[in-house]
């Protein structure tokens, strides 16, 4: 039966991805949009570290993963603009992992209000975590380390 949860759960997760992305596509060109892709609520390089954003990212980097998002990719030495465009897809899929996070997380509080499958609850909130904020935090973290290279191509 915990197999069915474990399974479960990541299919929701997976699924709500999908929802983020159509939300976020739907809100990509208001001024909320530009307020929430400047948003950071974890700044500190060493809370990052202290949270395993570091440790995230190298997993991320080394596994099978890395190619779901080919555009996140710089094949060549890029110009000003390039690193703009990758900034952008960046905090594209920052706040789609932000949104799904969101989503699955009142599911979540939802299951558990109505008692709706009680023990599968925490193999969903694990599976949101390792899905949904931790890659928006390591697309957080790129995005600082991208906007220093950026400031400094602009002197």
């Amino acid at each position: 039966m915990i197999v069915a949860y474990i399974f479960g759960s990541i299919s929701i997760a997976f699924a709500f991805s999908v929802v983020g992305l159509l939300i976020n596509n739907a809100i990509k060109h208001t001024g909320f949009y530009k307020r929430l892709s400047h948003f950071n609520f974890v700044t500190s390089e060493k809370a990052n570290r202290y949270l395993g954003v570091l440790y995230f990212r190298q997993i991320l980097v080394r596994s099978f993963w890395r190619h779901l998002n080919p555009a996140l990719k710089l094949t060549q030495r890029p110009d000003r603009q390039k690193l703009r465009s990758l900034r952008n897809e960046m905090t594209y899929a920052e706040i789609s992992h932000l949104f799904a996070f969101l989503l699955v997380a009142a599911v979540a509080i939802a299951s558990k209000v109505w008692h709706y499958r009680e023990q599968g609850i925490s193999a969903l909130i694990i599976s949101n975590i390792v899905f949904h904020l931790y890659p928006a935090l390591v697309q957080q973290y790129n995005k600082r380390r991208l906007d220093r290279i950026i400031k400094r191509s602009n002197t």
